[in-house]
């Protein structure tokens, strides 16, 4: 760590700001992978994200820095930072009345009174679970909003060992043992059973010698998985394990109501740390997990859908014309079974985090910025468009990165000028993001009910899932062989990947509906979003333009 990091004054700081910039600094650098962190380092642009803020927020006030996640978005520098909080009162704000965190405090007497003895929590179904189901259900395709990841883990199995492990897994993240009720009470319910039949199927199979992994490592993505899973039934997962002489295969499948992408994360790095402490007879120290995170963010859902403020908003996000086609032509589950994509090579990954901290913004502004001027060219729309976006919405508490529950939002973001340099929509897209960070528990429902059509036609998704890399320190055994499959019911989503696990490599993956959009117009698209992030991640100053000669041929030559 640099000197200006363990220094206790600063010159140009008062002395209330040297004190917490003290603090601040070797935290900061703790939670970003050791880098030096100086006092106008940006913390986004430093690689930081709203999941790694909800645990700096956390150390910070453990510390007695009375900050909150508002606080870091608003103000991402230290020296910003401080100054901020030298300035206030030194207290944190109080919530007035206090807040029932109890078991079944959101239920109705009468609900609760209704259920079976061996339910020992429930919440309302929040607005995206209840249409995650509806769509399931109308679809008719066993496959939407199923969630199935698999991986080769080097080491011996032992399936007692392995079902204590995933037991305690059991025991430790209660959506695993959750299922919903949405008919027989007053209001429809996800229920958390006491505890849940272990849904792990395990079989052998031979072991090709001449090669580095099993050939029958083979598509168990489709073996050993009943799909679709019934929400009616807990648990809401499956487990199946294919065992070689010295490795195995584990594929999970989940329905996507009970998880999103970090908690699928989650739940992995704890099953194989689990495991790993009882295959080398050690503790695995898995931290205690907050018990109020899902009440809080059903509250938190339950309280904003009634505000005028975040209904206009969001409203006044949505308030474009379409991009892709009529409003009318959408309606239901798309059925986005074909996909195109690129790769993004280590060199250009650095490049896009290197032009994004010279400029103080996010590598997901700077993609997210990039993706709306790739659309504005693709389309031909000179000015005002907006796109779908996928936010984290976990409440802001002490270790609520840990909790696993479906805790995100897919929100539309409006971009009135696609004019300027790639620097000038990095910071449309930041600051369009952080407006929108007070109303991020509305329900996208609720959005598009009020506008009494979809919000948007395409969807951005930016993921970094850093939480992969815990896997690298256990001690008695490792993980590679990655796949993953999902369906979402979104007609165009752009999945910017960012391969922390060193699994398949960084990508862009555009999935999208063939009835809907023309394979060949997405690939136009996929085109020019290469081309934005190329020219994005080599001069960031420069005004934002694509060749218009190439991107007329661009379907012909992917």
């Amino acid at each position: 760590m640099n000197e200006r990091n363990t220094l206790h004054t600063f010159t140009d700081l008062s002395a209330e700001q040297s004190r917490l910039a003290d603090v601040l600094l070797p935290l900061l650098s703790a939670h970003l992978n050791g880098q030096d962190i100086g006092l106008d380092d940006d913390y986004y642009a430093m690689g930081g994200d709203s999941l790694i803020a909800l645990r700096v927020v956390s150390a910070a006030q453990e510390q007695g820095v009375p900050m909150t996640l508002r606080d870091l978005l608003y103000f991402p520098t230290v020296r910003e930072l401080v100054a901020h909080l030298a300035a206030s009162d030194g207290e944190l704000a109080e919530d007035g009345a206090a807040t029932d965190t109890s078991a079944f405090a959101l239920l109705s007497s009468g609900d609760r009174a209704l259920l079976p003895k061996e339910v020992v929590d429930a919440t309302p179904a929040t607005a995206l679970q209840l249409g995650m189901i509806y769509l399931c259900e109308s679809s008719g395709d066993p496959e939407l909003y199923h969630s199935l990841i698999g991986w080769e883990t080097v080491a011996r199995f032992d399936e007692e060992l392995f079902r204590q492990a995933l037991a305690e897994l059991c025991e430790r993240h209660p959506a695993l043992r959750s299922s919903f009720d949405l008919g027989s009470l007053a209001t429809p319910l996800q229920l958390f059973w006491e505890s849940v039949e272990l849904p792990l199927t395990v079989e052998r199979v031979a072991t090709d010698h001449d090669a580095d992994r099993p050939e029958q490592a083979v598509d168990l993505r489709d073996h050993g998985q009943d799909l679709p899973i019934d929400w009616s039934q807990a648990p809401l997962f499956r487990c199946h394990v294919a065992t070689t002489d010295s490795t195995f295969h584990v594929t999970l499948a989940m329905h996507h109501t009970i998880v999103d992408g970090w908690s699928y994360g989650q739940l992995i790095v704890d099953l194989l740390t689990l495991y790993d402490a009882k295959l080398s007879g050690t503790d695995a120290g898995l931290p205690a997990l907050p018990s109020t995170v899902h009440r809080d963010f059903v509250r938190a859902e339950q309280e904003i859908r009634t505000s005028q403020v975040a209904a206009d908003h969001w409203q006044e996000q949505a308030d474009v014309p379409a991009l892709l086609f009529d409003r009318g032509k959408f309606s239901g589950a798309a059925n986005a079974v074909e996909s195109v994509g690129f790769p993004l090579s280590p060199e250009l990954v650095i490049q896009l985090r290197d032009a994004a901290r010279g400029l103080g913004v996010p590598l997901k502004a700077l993609a997210l910025g990039a993706h709306a001027r790739a659309l504005a060219h693709w389309k031909g729309r000179a000015r005002d468009l907006t796109t779908g976006v996928v936010i984290n919405a976990r409440p802001e508490q002490a270790s609520s990165d840990l909790a696993v529950g479906l805790y995100l939002n897919t929100v539309p973001l409006r971009f009135r000028s696609l004019e300027g340099s790639w620097a000038d929509l990095a910071r449309t897209a930041l600051a369009a993001e952080r407006n929108a960070t007070p109303y991020r528990a509305f329900p996208l429902a609720e959005i598009e009910s009020r506008l009494g059509r979809p919000a948007f036609d395409v969807t951005f998704n930016f993921t970094n899932f850093h939480i992969y890399r815990d896997i690298e320190g256990l001690r008695a055994l490792s993980a590679r062989s990655w796949w993953v499959r999902g369906k979402p019911s979104f007609p165009f989503r752009v999945d910017f990947e960012i391969d922390s696990s060193h699994a398949v490599g960084s990508r862009v993956v555009v999935a999208f509906d063939p009835d809907l959009v023309d394979p060949s117009e997405v690939r136009g698209y996929a085109w020019a979003f290469e081309t934005a992030l190329t020219a994005a991640a080599a001069d960031p100053h420069a005004r934002a333009v694509l060749d218009a000669d190439e991107a007329v041929t661009a379907g012909d030559r992917a």
